[in-house]
C-alpha cells in the first residue's frame, strides 16, 4: 500500500472517530479540496488547511460516520495519486437517521501530507434522503 493510500485511510479513521484536529494534520497547510458537482452556494474549491477546518467543523456537527464499506483503494501512475471508491454510512445526529452515500475520492500527497483530495459525490443526497434542504 502506498503512503498516499496510508494517508488517505488514516484521514477515514480520524474522520470516523470525530477527530477533525487529527484529520487536518493528515493534510498540508496548503491543502486544496475540490468539490466538482458543489450544488449553487456552495464552494467548489477550497485552499488551506483552515479553510477546510470551518467548512468540515459544522458538518461533523451535524453528521457522524457510522462505516465505510467498499472501499477499493486504486494506485495510479500519477506520483503520489490515488483513486479511491467508497460508500459512506452516515447518521444525522439530531434525528439519529442514517443514510448511505457513495463517493469516489482522487487524493494526491506530497511530504507525507495530503496536497489535493477532489471528491466526486451527490451533494443533494443529504437533503433528499436526510428530509432537509441544506446538503453539505
Amino acid at each position: 500500500m502506498s503512503a498516499t493510500a496510508e494517508l488517505f485511510q488514516a484521514g477515514l479513521e480520524r474522520l470516523g472517530d470525530g477527530d477533525l484536529a487529527g484529520y487536518l494534520d493528515l493534510c498540508s497547510d496548503d491543502v486544496e479540496f475540490e468539490f466538482p458537482f458543489a450544488p449553487p452556494g456552495r464552494p467548489e474549491r477550497l485552499r488551506g488547511r483552515e479553510n477546510l477546518r470551518r467548512y468540515l467543523e459544522p458538518l461533523l456537527a451535524r453528521v457522524g460516520y457510522d462505516a465505510i464499506t467498499n472501499l477499493v483503494v486504486y494506485e495510479t501512475d500519477v506520483a503520489e495519486t490515488i483513486v479511491a471508491e467508497m460508500t459512506a454510512r452516515l447518521r444525522l445526529l439530531d434525528s439519529g437517521r442514517t443514510y448511505s452515500m457513495r463517493y469516489v475520492a482522487v487524493v494526491r500527497a506530497a511530504g507525507g501530507r495530503i496536497v489535493s483530495y477532489r471528491d466526486y459525490w451527490n451533494p443533494l443526497a443529504l437533503g433528499d434522503r436526510a428530509g432537509t434542504t441544506e446538503a453539505s
